[in-house]
């Protein structure tokens, strides 16, 4: 089976992503810094591709990550920046009307030459660490 990320079309390709996160939660798992965290992966029409967590990771990281992957995808930006626009009033989440959009800092869109192909969410540390190891896992599947 190929190691390709990418589909025919651009597509995340399915078992390379699991792959790829099962070594990413190998790695953080060894780092007390990253320990207790939850990864999931959507792909682009916004279904769950990967989920994965450390066995110290508690319910609501584990749902959270889901949803900071969600609106990373929908809004194709970084849920650290629909943070900021949430708390300066700029965006209102309430008038889409989907309870899965979170404006929490850790998601991350995942893009091919301008379109969005999937998202990533991280939960379960600071705000900030989840943010950078979002970008970061974002890095490795591209």
């Amino acid at each position: 089976m190929p190691d390709s990320l990418l589909c025919a079309s651009p597509r995340l390709n399915d078992s390379a992503v699991c792959q790829r996160l099962a070594q990413f939660l190998q790695e953080t798992e060894a780092d007390p810094q990253s320990a207790g965290l939850a990864v999931a992966v959507v792909g682009a029409d916004g279904e769950l591709i990967a989920f994965g967590a450390h066995a110290r990771c508690p319910a609501l990281p584990r749902q959270l990550a889901q949803r900071k992957a969600f609106s990373a995808l929908r809004f194709r930006r970084p849920t650290a920046r629909l943070a900021e626009e949430v708390s300066q009033g700029v965006l209102c989440l309430e008038v889409f009307h989907d309870p899965r959009l979170l404006a929490m800092p850790g998601g991350a869109p995942v893009m091919v030459e301008s379109i969005v192909i999937g998202g990533v969410g991280i939960s379960g540390l600071p705000p900030e660490r989840d943010a950078e190891l979002a970008l970061r896992f974002v890095e490795r599947l591209l």
